[in-house]
């Protein structure tokens, strides 16, 4: 119960009749004819991730069970959060972040309701007595409601987007990754901890379908031919992964046998009116899938599915359901979807392989980048590869380092405005750019093993936590050599490492700087005449007896500088 003058009191709940209790609550809250002012998104809610708080620290979350009414027409939600918690350490308090626009009804603690208080975009929960032990399981409920942020630029700045499908129907969609699921429902918006497993019943009116992540478990019919979706994903999930896709959904559905032999259920959620432009988008879908495959190993939720849904934003990588609005278009340059791409990429590098900070973010998408380079390469050729790469290095901003070295929330990496050094898009295109250069460095042999290392350490296929460091640790193992100077220089300073070349009797003396003074061995490949040398560089310098012939540095264009 909300802090809002004298507490009631104290009593014992059966949680399960929280959930009966969401309609009529509910009912009240749309009856009111007088509503308070939607307060302003607190710093809290539009932030995720940063130093991690010690009444969150201290509890490990195992499962988050979300029942959830939508109503279109006036774009409110009305919802019960249930949270299974394993305590780490004994503590009389924990906090679960919810957006303030919302109104708090009730927080259950072990089914006992307790006074909580909900400010500045964080529900701060007294434990009764005996709950906060050191290892004991947790369970706490909350019971909300009210008018969800709408996205203002969605997928980029999230919440709910209420759109119109070209007949005049519903088309709903959520995106949160930059402020975290805290925008429509209570969680702890942290990236560093993950439900083992997420449920989600949502209601919505006749006529619509809802996809979301993980399996869906039955739908359940209800009065004015309103139904309830029940999704149940079985696979660790971060909470902005979690979403919501609500439209007269038609499907394409096939099964599809991946490269370990385990089955894939592939299906793709797409408005009537695109039925004839989805039919072919599946079949690209389809030769994404298996290219992704023989790249990092085995797709990692097929005991869920692979699930493309059209969304009336852009796109999103939320585990097991795609989000894709590329409109059908394709690439400007190239011919294939671009868009799909990038998004099924990061099954692998986000959703199977999580930043345990958002200063790690270059993970998700300078891996996820790159992995658009490897499939043109795969298709069209080494050309196609090269153009990518170039197009990719004129988009970088030099902003800032891509993995800085204190945590860092959202707003302080992914926008360039938040703060000065806030890499921006870098983590993108200059993130693509340290693997291509990594390549070079280390060959493609060590390099294609390194990316199944990377994403499926020992062959194994379970969501885990990285590091930057926890990968260059990997990459200097299979490499044979310590990387550990290269990955400082381009992951860790904002300037570009500097190559001066001059020729002096003939000699070609090659020597690398760095911003921060570091030594940078990087090998530089030669043309000289029409004979390619790998010059090393030992400490920073190299030399190649070039006599008078005319001579050419890096002539694929593979290293930063």
């Amino acid at each position: 119960m909300i802090n809002c003058g004298a507490a009631p009191p104290v009593k014992v709940m059966n949680p399960k009749q929280f959930t009966n209790d969401i309609r009529r609550w509910f009912v009240q809250f749309m009856a009111l004819s007088v509503l308070a002012s939607v307060p302003l998104l607190a710093l809290q809610t539009e932030n995720s991730g940063g130093p991690l708080r010690a009444d969150q620290a201290c509890f490990d979350v195992q499962h988050y069970e979300l029942i959830l009414v939508v109503v279109p027409e006036s774009k409110k939600i009305g919802a019960s959060l249930t949270m299974t918690a394993r305590m780490e350490e004994a503590s009389d308090k924990i906090s679960l972040d919810l957006d303030s626009r919302f109104t708090v009804r009730r927080v259950t603690v072990g089914g006992v309701e307790v006074e909580a208080s909900h400010k500045d975009g964080r529900i701060e929960i007294p434990l009764p007595e005996g709950q906060g032990r050191a290892s004991q399981e947790l369970q706490v409920n909350v019971l909300y409601m009210g008018t969800p942020r709408e996205a203002p630029n969605a997928p980029w700045v999230g919440g709910f987007t209420w759109a119109k499908t070209p007949s005049g129907a519903d088309w709903i969609s959520t995106t949160c990754q930059m402020e975290g699921a805290d925008l429509w429902w209570p969680c702890k918006d942290h990236p560093s901890d993950k439900p083992e497993s997420f449920d989600l019943k949502v209601t919505i009116p006749a006529g619509l379908v809802c996809a979301s992540n993980g399996r869906l478990m039955g739908v359940q019919e209800g009065g004015n031919g309103a139904r309830t979706f029940h999704w149940h994903t079985s696979m660790p999930i971060a909470n902005y992964s979690i979403s919501l896709n609500i439209a007269p959904y038609e499907t394409i559905s096939r099964t599809v046998e991946g490269i370990d032999g385990d089955m894939i259920p592939v299906t793709f959620w797409h408005l009537p009116e695109n039925a004839e432009k989805a039919k072919v988008l599946f079949e690209e879908i389809v030769d994404h899938l298996k290219h992704l495959e023989s790249v990092c190993g085995p797709y990692p939720f097929h005991q869920d599915k692979y699930g493309v849904v059209e969304t009336p934003h852009l796109g999103m990588e939320h585990q097991t359901i795609i989000g894709y609005g590329n409109n059908y278009s394709g690439d400007p340059e190239f011919d294939y979807d671009w868009l799909h791409h990038h998004e099924m990429s990061h099954e692998w590098w986000s959703n199977l392989l999580t930043c345990v900070d958002w200063a790690d973010f270059w993970i998700h998408e300078g891996l996820g980048t790159y992995m658009q380079a490897l499939y043109l390469e795969s298709r069209f050729g080494p050309e196609a590869y090269r153009k990518k790469m170039a197009i990719d290095w004129r988009r970088i901003g030099f902003h800032g380092a891509i993995a800085p070295a204190a945590p860092r929330g959202t707003q302080s990496m992914y926008f360039a405005g938040g703060v000065s050094d806030a890499p921006g898009g870098d983590i993108y295109f200059k993130g693509s750019w340290v693997v291509h250069n990594l390549r070079w460095l280390i060959g493609d042999e060590d390099f294609f093993k390194l990316l199944r290392e990377w994403a499926r350490p020992g062959k194994g296929g379970k969501p885990r936590f990285v590091s930057t460091n926890e990968l260059i640790q990997v990459a200097s193992r299979q490499a044979g050599q310590d990387l550990g100077w290269y990955f400082d220089v381009v992951l860790k300073e904002k300037q570009l490492p500097r190559l001066v070349a001059d020729v002096k009797d003939g000699v070609l003396h090659l020597e690398w700087t760095s911003a921060g003074k570091q030594t940078y061995n990087m090998p530089v490949e030669v043309l000289v005449g029409d004979k390619r040398v790998r010059v090393e560089c030992p400490g920073g310098e190299g030399m190649l007896p070039v006599a008078q012939q005319e001579w050419q540095l890096d002539p694929d264009r593979w290293l930063i500088r």
